[in-house]
């Protein structure tokens, strides 16, 4: 967004009326001289977001999107008026999974403490919500094309300059694809692929930074630890089993470049559809391999895994390895039938966050939402995204005027140098107005130490190696990266 919207009393009761006309059919709104339009921008710039400029060259109002109808604040989308000048976000999560809703709670926490200290120079942060879960409820899509849909959505209706999310590489990359033309920057907690890291296809700069950050580090880490951990292991031999696409091959292909140089040998199986993954987990209880590692970024695949390899003899007494993915608790509820494997199974994910940043983020979480952080994986990873965010925009705004993607991605790439400071709401004012002025300064966020690479624009971070203990994870070593 980064306009302020400009109404009168006869604008604002035509929009009025093409909102109602909506559940009809399409409305235009009707003065030539106001809502002629060459782009939606200039109709968000009129009549406030939720106008779009149509085929025909005038502004209507938007066809909503039953995927998008949540907000921050709860009101945003029912009246816009109320929030003329607000800097809206987007957010992309899946819904169907608790760790996903802690996520979005996260990033709901993090807007709530910067409106309350004040928002950016008197404007607050809104957020548009949409969930990406396969759900027959809203269409016929899966969470990979409803990233790329709503995505386009927040673009194109609310002129989002930034959104945070997807957590899933393979769907980050089919976001960052439907947003290539326009200026909005794509922040993902948890997208991790070893492939994402060349998605903007150039080597940033200041100048001409790139689009797509994280706050998790790369999975190049995460593969080269579960190779040194199995080979300590004597495991000697492994069946992986992986999803296509951006998360699974790429981080079976740094496990096996790595593990076979260690001496290891790797069988590999790939599937794309349940009925292959089901086959694969069948084929691999044949195998020798003392070893199974388990690669996908959907929690639902680690869950039926589980359940299916349960039912197998052949998994009897063969050790089982899951990815980040796996360590939250929706796998505890999905795989409650399949108990009796979890002392045999391992995992990996970077380091849950420790310290004092940490810890008051844990604590206004759990008093926020009653529930605690550490049963989530990547929630810190969110909260940070969304307060990277609002950094960015403020570096946007003061030194060009506006808030836009490109703009946001330039205030980033300032947060790795200069005097220290901690990502919590007390600091918001001193950062903002740093960065508004051209200065920069080295963050220190709930999810650890956020220092990006100018180069790579990645940061990096220590693995943890998992085990359960009873409704737990439980850190069994941490390898340093």
């Amino acid at each position: 967004m980064g306009e302020q919207s400009v109404s009168g009393p006869t604008s604002d009761r035509l929009l009025r009326a093409c909102a109602l006309a909506l559940a009809l059919a399409s409305c235009s709104l009707s003065r030539s001289d106001v809502t002629a339009c060459s782009s939606s921008s200039r109709c968000r710039e009129v009549f406030g977001f939720g106008s779009v400029c149509n085929a025909d060259g005038y502004c209507e109002a938007m066809r909503k999107n039953p995927r998008c109808n949540a907000s921050f604040p709860k009101d945003l989308l029912s009246r816009p008026e109320s929030y003329p000048s607000a800097i809206l976000i987007g957010s992309l999560m899946d819904r169907s999974l608790a760790t996903h809703v802690a996520r979005e709670a996260a990033i709901i926490l993090a807007a709530t403490q910067a409106d309350e200290a004040g928002g950016l120079g008197g404007r607050y942060f809104g957020v548009v919500l949409c969930d990406i879960a396969k759900n027959t409820n809203y269409d016929s899509l899966d969470h990979t094309e409803a990233a790329a849909e709503a995505a386009r959505h927040l673009a194109d209706a609310y002129g989002v300059s930034a959104i945070v999310g997807p957590s899933a590489s393979t769907d980050a990359v089919a976001a960052y694809q439907a947003l290539k033309e326009r200026d909005v920057l794509l922040i993902s907690p948890s997208a991790t692929s070893p492939a994402l890291s060349s998605l903007d296809d150039k080597n940033p700069t200041d100048a001409a930074p790139g689009r797509f950050w994280r706050t998790a580090p790369p999975d190049t880490l995460q593969g080269a630890a579960i190779a040194l951990y199995l080979q300590a292991k004597a495991a000697g031999s492994v069946v992986v089993i992986h999803e296509s696409g951006a998360y699974g091959e790429g981080l079976s292909s740094v496990f096996d470049g790595t593990f076979s140089g260690l001496g290891g040998q790797t069988t590999q199986s790939s599937f794309s559809t349940s009925a292959e993954r089901d086959a694969a987990i069948a084929a691999a209880s044949k195998s020798a391999a003392p070893w199974v590692l388990f690669v996908s970024s959907q929690t639902a695949d680690a869950v039926a895994f589980l359940n299916a390899a349960a039912t197998l003899s052949g998994y009897a007494k063969k050790q089982l390895f899951l990815t980040d993915s796996a360590a939250n608790a929706d796998l505890f509820k999905g795989a409650s039938g399949s108990s009796a494997l979890f002392p045999r199974v391992r995992g990996s994910r970077f380091a849950v966050p420790a310290g004092d940043v940490y810890e008051l983020f844990r604590a206004s979480f759990k008093a926020a939402y009653k529930a605690d952080a550490n049963q989530y994986s990547y929630v810190a990873h969110a909260y940070d995204a969304t307060w990277l965010t609002f950094y960015g925009a403020a570096r946007s705004q003061g030194q060009e005027g506006f808030v836009h993607g490109v703009g946001i991605a330039r205030g980033l790439r300032q947060l790795s140098k200069g005097p220290a400071a901690d990502v919590q709401p007390s600091s918001w004012a001193s950062v903002a107005q740093a960065l508004a002025g051209g200065g920069s300064v080295d963050v220190q966020g709930a999810s650890g130490a956020l220092d990006y690479d100018p180069l790579t624009e990645e940061t990096k971070g220590p693995v943890d190696i998992w085990k359960i203990t009873g409704q737990s994870f439980e850190v069994e070593q941490t390898l340093a990266p």
